[in-house]
Parts: structure tokens; C-alpha cells; sequence
């Protein structure tokens, strides 16, 4: 009985304070609106102290905007929004697909003393590359971060070293030169690098940076198209 009697009396003081709250009053945690209410249809208008006009439709246009959908000429030679928004995604190229390309184009060795090779830099940059972590149950990452993109270019940077020398051979192309004897690029080099064939403009700009820096156009033609080829897969 006494035990009832004491729920009663520590219950009563919430019961009466919950009573008291008015559900149609304001207060400083739903910033001043009444509770249970909605928005006005105009409350993402624009106005002078404002943006502009937020459309309350997800799937709608912005209040005066003339919606122009794709035209079909224009969505049989470059595909449809669906298509195209899928085939122009940028999905990071693998570990092991990285690993490979080094490998298989010879693109480690020739660096300048202190510095490190491209395998090198790729063999201790596992985790800025997004390299999967079994141990935590973590996959590897399907899209390159900021600091995927330039851990990748720093192996491409340095990997530009042996492809410019003479010397040079890769596995995946035996017997073709990056550099011909006359001192510019080959069109084989240049495919077995990018893995595509090479047009003649990739030739003529990347003979280009030769003729600008003969030192070091070379390294820096080699480096750039290594970035544009294998960046995104």
C-alpha cells in the first residue's frame, strides 16, 4: 500500500506538468511555429531579403523555368540523360587494375636518386587509394577520392621517368619505343601507354612538349596522358 501510494504521489507532478503544454504553442524548439502545423505553400518563395524561388515539387522545374526535355535527334547520337549520366561516371580504376598497368608498361625505375619509383609510392599508398580493409569489413572504395586522384598522379608523375629513357621496355609491348630514334614520341608507344591507338593529334601535341622542353617535355607528356588515360575506369 505504501509502495502504491509513493508511484502515485512521484507520478503526479509529471502527469500535472505534462497537462500544462499547449500543443498549439510555440516555443524555442520548433522555432516559433505552431506544433502540428505545416508550411504555407509560399514559404520557398523568393523575395527581397531572400534567394530565389525553391519549387516544393521534387520532381518539378523551378517556378519560371521553361522545362526543355532532351530532343530525340539529340538522344539518338549522344543517348539519353539515363544513358549518358551512367557512361560518363568517373569510377576509380582498382588497386590490383593500378598494379597491373605499372607492371605491365614498365613504368617503374629511372627516377632520380632520392626519389621514389612509381611502385614504390603505389606499394605504401594503400589506404589513400581506398584499398579495402578485410580486417574491419570494409570494401575497397568504388570512387576515387581527392586523395585517390593525387596519389595517382604522383605514381604517374614518376612512372613517366622509365618510358622516356632508351632503355625502356614493357612486358605488355615488347619491342616498342615511347621514343623513337629521331628523339620523338612513336605511335605504338604512345597506344601501348594509353591503351588505345594513338591519333595523330595525341602524337603531334605530345611531340609538342618535346620541342617546348627538351629536357623534360618528354617526362611531362608521358605523365599527362598516363592521368587522362587511366585515372577513371
Amino acid at each position: 500500500m505504501k509502495r502504491l501510494l509513493l508511484t502515485l504521489i512521484t507520478a503526479l507532478p509529471l502527469a500535472l506538468a505534462l497537462g500544462a503544454c499547449d500543443p498549439g504553442e510555440s516555443n524555442e524548439l520548433d522555432n516559433g511555429q505552431a506544433a502540428g502545423g505545416r508550411r504555407g505553400p509560399n514559404d520557398t518563395q523568393g523575395g527581397q531579403d531572400t534567394t530565389f524561388d525553391h519549387s516544393n515539387d521534387p520532381g518539378g522545374a523551378a517556378p519560371g523555368a521553361d522545362f526543355q526535355p532532351a530532343e530525340p535527334s539529340q538522344m539518338k547520337m549522344v543517348g539519353s540523360p539515363e544513358v549518358t549520366s551512367r557512361l560518363h561516371a568517373c569510377g576509380k580504376m582498382t588497386i590490383a587494375s593500378l598494379g597491373n598497368l605499372i607492371r605491365s608498361r614498365g613504368l617503374s625505375g629511372g627516377n632520380p636518386n632520392g626519389s621514389q619509383s612509381a611502385q614504390q609510392i603505389f606499394d605504401s599508398s594503400g589506404p589513400a587509394l581506398g584499398a579495402a580493409n578485410y580486417n574491419g569489413r570494409v570494401p575497397e572504395a568504388p570512387f576515387a577520392s581527392t586523395s585517390a586522384m593525387a596519389k595517382m598522379f604522383d605514381i604517374y608523375t614518376m612512372g613517366a621517368y622509365r618510358p622516356a629513357s632508351a632503355d625502356w621496355e614493357a612486358p605488355a609491348c615488347p619491342g616498342t619505343k615511347v621514343i623513337g630514334d629521331d628523339g620523338k614520341f612513336t605511335a605504338d608507344g604512345i597506344s601501348c601507354l594509353i591503351g588505345k591507338p594513338a591519333t595523330p593529334e595525341y602524337i603531334a601535341i605530345a611531340n609538342d612538349a618535346i620541342a617546348k622542353n627538351p629536357e623534360d617535355g618528354a617526362k611531362i607528356a608521358i605523365a599527362a596522358m598516363l592521368s587522362a588515360a587511366h585515372t577513371c575506369q
